[in-house]
């Protein structure tokens, strides 16, 4: 009788051993709750893209952060491989395309001897703001800020950086939200240790600002109306 109650006594805990193994075998093959969100999470890069920069932040004031994305997409062009820039918003913990630019992001031989001209992007007061820098001898850094307004991302910021040293420097800086122009050229003279400084203010609205999709950097002019220079940016 003892020996019949000891049997019982250990099927039973064989039992239980069992069930707990077969749990443990389930669970270890049930994907966690912070393995779906990160694959909920998970941007699918297109197809032959590869990912040159990215951040993330609130874009259209919403509190809610949107992620931004630039690609070299191994399409040619005249100055090498064209970029692209695609806008996420969250939807349900996923990541959905909102927007597509292509032309904001020169292309990666448009350096020059520098190479490729891309520096980076980020957000700041709920704009995009895109950095360039290129040349030879005379060096020229491009800044641009794209704020969302009217169902698109508009340009409303540009700032120019141009010159080599012992020749001149100039500062062109556009507020195109409200037309307000600075420019500033240094003329340096280093053999006879001097420099020449000229400034100029304008203003310049546009009925419509420019779209960031199909925007170039660059390929952009102005005549200031005082020197009559002629300043792309």
């Amino acid at each position: 009788m003892i020996t019949l109650k000891y049997l019982s006594a250990a099927s039973y805990m064989n039992k239980q051993i069992s069930i707990s193994i077969l749990i443990l075998f389930i669970f270890s093959f049930s994907p966690s709750k912070s393995q779906e969100n990160e694959k909920n999470e998970t941007i699918k890069t297109p197809k032959s893209f590869r990912i040159l920069g990215e951040t993330e932040g609130d874009l259209d004031k919403d509190e809610i952060p949107e992620k931004v994305i630039v690609y070299d997409t191994e399409k040619n062009t005249d100055f090498g491989t064209e970029r692209q820039i695609y806008i996420y918003k969250k939807n349900n913990d996923r990541w959905e395309l909102w927007k597509k630019s292509v032309g904001a992001i020169l292309p990666s031989e448009h350096g020059g001897m520098m190479g490729d001209p891309f520096e980076g992007i980020s957000i700041e007061r709920n704009c995009i703001v895109i950095s360039h820098f290129g040349g030879s001898r005379q060096k020229w850094n491009y800044t641009h800020r794209f704020r969302y307004q009217n169902g698109a991302f508009e340009l409303i910021g540009a700032t120019v950086n141009f010159g080599s040293p012992c020749d001149y420097f100039f500062i062109f800086d556009y507020n195109l939200s409200n037309g307000k122009i600075h420019y500033e050229k240094e003329t340096e003279d280093c053999e006879n240790e001097s420099s020449k400084i000229e400034k100029e203010e304008m203003i310049r609205k546009f009925e419509t600002l420019p779209a960031m999709n199909g925007f170039y950097p660059g390929n952009n002019q102005l005549i200031l109306a005082k020197s009559e220079r002629t300043i792309y940016y």
